[in-house]
């Protein structure tokens, strides 16, 4: 008994532990990474495993080029932005299609499903 209850502490609390998420990378470490020789690739998977979003205006477009940053690079983070903003907009739509359509709420008005 004593073995089991042991089991299932140990279970709970392994099951509460938390990943903490990774740091995202900024320009200067893109940068360093491209002087460090890391190829595109590489940069490319380091971005995706931080999910790591970019804002960048065009005078960081034109240092990165200039500390060279490769095309290809520069562009993945460009998109970083665009792909977060189309992820967001699809976890709002999907909540709210699920708000209107799990509750009733068909054609404006609640009260039509319900005095049935």
């Amino acid at each position: 008994m004593r073995a089991i209850t042991l089991f299932l502490g140990v279970l709970l609390l392994a099951g509460c532990a938390t990943v903490s998420r990774p740091v995202p990378l900024t320009q200067a470490d893109v940068i360093s990474m491209t002087k460090a020789g890391l190829t595109d690739e590489e940069i490319i998977r380091r971005i995706d495993g931080t999910r790591t979003v970019f804002r960048l205006g065009s005078d960081d477009v034109v240092r990165l080029r200039q500390e060279g940053v490769s095309d290809r690079v520069v562009n993945y983070m460009l998109d970083t932005y665009t792909r977060y903003a189309v992820a967001e907009q699809r976890r709002r739509d999907f909540d709210d299609y699920d708000w209107h359509y799990r509750f009733g709420f068909s054609y404006g008005a609640p009260w039509y499903r319900w005095w049935w």
